[in-house]
């Protein structure tokens, strides 16, 4: 029987500056991002969306009060 690694979406919760604890993980993006934003809504902390693969991880997006938060780095047009 083989396992296949897969890529998971992880929701965690900012515990302060640089300090983040993990709540929990899903298959899909989108149901990590939607769990992310209802926690943002329900609670004052700020909550982002990571991806973890072999090998690899990284930030997707981190919300605040549902909506998601700019880099400094992002660059809107229009």
């Amino acid at each position: 029987m083989s396992s296949m690694l897969q890529t998971m979406y992880c929701v965690e919760r900012s515990d302060g500056p640089d300090q983040w604890v993990q709540e929990q993980c899903f298959k899909t993006e989108f149901k990590a991002f939607v769990n992310a934003r209802a926690k943002s809504l329900a609670f004052t902390n700020v909550y982002r969306v990571i991806y973890q693969s072999p090998g690899l991880t990284g930030e997707v997006v981190r919300v605040a009060k549902g909506k998601a938060l700019l880099n400094s780095d992002d660059r809107l047009v229009g």
